[in-house]
C-alpha cells in the first residue's frame, strides 16, 4: 500500500492544491461564518479527511480534549482531577525528545524545524516527542508587536500537532501564552491585542477557548535526561508534587514562567535565579547534578554574538537558554538515551510551497 507523502514533490510545485497552509490559515480567518456547520460529536482519532472540513473551534476543543486525555501516566493529574502542571518521562523512555525555544509566532522557523532530520516523519512513526517550551504566539520584532495574526497562524499550526500526533507533542506554558491585558512588551499590550484579533477572526467563542487551552498547559518536564521549563527555577527549588499541583502554588508557577537568571553576580532579586537556583532544583527533583536544565524566555542578546542559544553562561552548567523564533537562524535541541544533548540548526531557506499543513 503506497503510503502518503508529508510533502510535495518538486514536480508539484506549480500546481495549486487546497491543503496549502496558508491558503486554509487566510480561508478561516474570518471565523466561523464560512463554516456554520458544527459536528454534534467531534472525531475521537485524527482523520485528515475529517479534520479538513472541521472549523476553528471544533479543532481547538478537540485540541482542548487531547491536552485534558494526555497520558496520566506521563502526566499525572492534581489534586482537583485535573492534568497537573509536570510531564515526567520513565527511565525506559528511548525515544528522541526534540526541544523548541520560543517562537514568537516564527511560524517559518517552525516548518523548517518539522522538516529538519526528517523530524515531521519521525512524529507520525512515533520515533520522537516534540517539546515546546513555551511563548509560541506574539511577535517579538520592532515594528510588529502589534500585529497578531502571525500568532493566530502559529497556533493553527501548534493545534494541527497536537490534533494529530497528541501523544507526541507537550506544549509547556510560557508568560506571553495568554490573553491577559497586563502583558505588554514595550508599552504594547500584547495580550490585550492578541484578546481583541482572536475575536475579530474567529468570534468570543474562540477566543474563550484559547484562554481555556493556556490554562490546561503543563508548566514543567522531568525526563531521564534533561529537565524543561519555560523561564527558570524557582527559587530554593520545588519539588515533584508542587509541580503537579502547581495552581495551587501561584507564586512559585509566576515564576516558573518568568523568572530571569541573575546577570550581575548580585543577589538575585525576586524576579531572578542564580546558579545555586538550578542546582537546588535538581535535588528538589533527585535528578543527578549533572543533569542538563532548558529554557526558553530569557534570550541574551546584549552579550553578543551571532547565535540564538547560549550554553552555560553566567556561571552556570548543564544549562542551555533557547531561543528558535530568529529570523536568520533557527536552533534547536535533540535528545536521545544520553545527558550528551545535540543542538542542531534547522534549514531556514525552504521553500514556501513544499510545506502542506493538510499533510500532517
Amino acid at each position: 500500500m503506497r503510503k502518503k507523502r508529508l510533502f510535495r514533490s518538486s514536480t508539484e510545485k506549480g500546481k495549486k492544491t487546497r491543503n496549502n497552509p496558508d491558503t486554509i490559515i487566510e480561508n478561516r480567518q474570518s471565523g466561523t461564518s464560512q463554516q456554520e456547520r458544527t459536528l454534534s460529536k467531534l472525531p475521537d482519532k485524527y482523520d485528515p479527511k475529517i479534520y479538513r472540513v472541521l472549523t476553528p473551534i471544533e479543532k481547538i476543543k478537540m485540541a482542548i480534549n487531547n491536552i485534558i486525555d494526555f497520558d496520566h501516566s506521563l502526566r499525572p493529574l492534581n489534586v482537583d482531577g485535573y492534568p497537573g502542571g509536570l510531564v515526567e518521562f520513565p527511565k525506559t523512555e528511548k525515544r528522541e525528545f526534540i526541544v523548541v525555544g520560543d517562537l514568537h509566532a516564527n511560524k517559518k522557523n517552525l516548518k523548517a524545524i518539522l522538516q529538519d532530520s526528517k523530524n515531521l516523519y519521525k512524529l507520525r512513526d512515533n520515533k520522537t516527542v516534540m517539546v515546546f517550551l513555551g511563548d509560541i504566539v506574539h511577535d517579538e520584532r520592532t515594528g510588529h508587536l502589534d500585529e497578531m495574526e502571525s500568532s493566530i497562524e502559529i497556533l493553527d499550526i501548534v493545534i494541527h500537532l497536537i490534533n494529530k500526533f497528541p501523544q507526541n507533542i507537550v506544549y509547556l506554558l510560557g508568560n506571553h501564552d495568554t490573553l491577559d491585558p497586563r502583558l505588554s512588551k514595550s508599552g504594547i499590550q500584547q495580550g490585550l491585542l492578541f484578546h481583541r484579533a482572536l475575536i475579530e477572526h474567529r468570534g468570543e467563542k474562540y477566543a474563550e477557548l484559547v484562554n481555556k487551552l493556556f490554562r490546561l498547559l503543563p508548566v514543567f518536564v522531568k525526563h531521564p535526561y534533561f529537565l524543561a521549563v519555560h523561564a527558570g527555577p524557582v527559587r530554593g527549588g520545588i519539588g515533584r508534587m508542587e509541580l503537579i499541583d502547581i495552581d495551587h502554588y501561584p507564586e512559585s508557577k509566576h515564576q516558573l514562567i518568568w523568572n530571569r537568571i541573575n546577570e550581575t553576580h548580585s543577589t538575585p532579586s525576586m524576579k531572578e535565579y542564580s546558579p545555586e537556583d538550578l542546582d537546588a532544583l535538581r535535588k528538589a527533583l533527585h535528578c543527578p547534578l549533572n543533569i542538563p536544565i532548558f529554557v526558553g524566555h530569557n534570550p541574551m542578546w546584549k552579550w553578543g554574538g551571532n547565535d540564538s542559544v547560549w550554553v552555560n553562561p553566567l556561571r552556570t552548567h548543564d544549562y542551555v537558554i533557547l531561543y528558535s523564533g530568529a529570523e536568520k537562524i533557527c536552533p534547536y535541541i535533540s535528545v536521545q538515551d544520553s545527558f550528551n544533548y545535540k543542538i542542531k540548526y534547522a534549514n531556514l531557506k525552504l521553500k514556501k510551497r513544499r510545506f502542506v499543513l493538510d499533510d500532517y
